[in-house]
């Protein structure tokens, strides 16, 4: 076997050994987010798959944080080490803020996220605070997954990885305002309240809404990746993206209505039926995050 093989390898083991550290201490901030929760007994006495599904999120927004990292240019492995660490680290509060954001700010006082997941075990619910991690996942994708103009030139490299972490909470904050004003938008285009559906324990009404939310934070992130050359080229990125997302995107859903369910309602199924329908709410789902990647693929 050559050299420059054996190299590769080791660093591909490298890499997947730091993927299962960084998974650890992931472990250890997920349990700190829900230390009124006992994980083990939901996930295995109680069976809770909305619980499931808000852990199956959260490790997800992990693994892009991850990748986020690694879609970067290499530094050399000892800093490449440090650098996926210190992300991990960083990147879990991120995702934590994120939720508290979520809970609190977006959805309010009205609608208890603890009730709705671990009392009731509403999936809809659970859908909902996944897509709210992985979306995380992708904004901080999109921030670190390329280099930040250096604000600091006179020192040079610390220079670079302090602008790189400034450009990170830069982004995040303008993200999670972007997903705060899409669901405005979002309630006020619908002939219906969502969190009252929610509340309701109509689950095919959180599928909807999570799609809606991994879609714009997709073409958020493919906005702000990769390199800036320019702050002023990079916020014109995120309008184009956006401003096309808000009309392919709805645009999309009555494509596909009427090419799938050319004699139904995507709107009756999902709501006004005595039980709605999920298979209905995957198809608008398919709608707007097949549309968030093929805009982004065009663009």
């Amino acid at each position: 076997m050559e050299e420059n093989t054996l190299v590769w390898l080791a660093k591909t083991i490298t890499y997947i050994c730091l993927f299962y550290i960084s998974f650890i201490i992931s472990r250890y901030f997920f349990k700190l987010k829900n230390k009124k929760i006992n994980i083990d007994d939901e996930l295995t006495v109680k069976d809770n798959l909305s619980f499931s599904i808000v852990t199956t999120g959260y490790f997800l927004g992990v693994l892009i944080v991850f990748i986020g990292v690694l879609h970067g240019e290499t530094h050399g492995l000892i800093n490449d080490i440090i650098l996926i660490l210190s992300y991990t680290v960083f990147g879990n509060l991120l995702l934590i803020l994120t939720s508290i954001f979520n809970e609190k700010i977006v959805f309010g006082k009205k609608f208890n996220f603890y009730k709705e997941i671990i009392k009731d075990e509403n999936i809809g619910t659970g859908f909902i605070e996944a897509a709210n991690f992985i979306g995380s996942g992708l904004l901080i994708y999109g921030a670190i997954s390329g280099r930040s103009i250096n604000i600091f030139p006179n020192i040079e490299t610390l220079g670079h990885y302090l602008s790189d972490v400034i450009s990170l909470l830069i982004f995040w904050v303008i993200g999670q305002l972007i997903l705060f004003v899409a669901l405005i938008v979002y309630r006020k285009i619908s002939s219906y309240d969502f969190i009252v559906e929610i509340q309701k324990d109509n689950n095919a009404v959180g599928i909807v809404y999570s799609s809606v939310f991994i879609a714009v934070a997709y073409l958020y992130s493919c906005a702000v990746k990769g390199d800036i050359i320019s702050w002023y080229d990079t916020f014109e990125d995120i309008v184009y993206y956006l401003v096309l997302g808000m009309i392919l995107l709805p645009l999309s859903r009555y494509v596909i209505e009427r090419i799938i369910l050319p004699k139904s309602n995507l709107t009756h199924e999902i709501v006004h039926q005595e039980i709605p329908n999920k298979g209905a709410a995957l198809i608008e789902a398919f709608a707007y995050i097949g549309s968030a990647i093929l805009i982004s693929y065009c663009m």
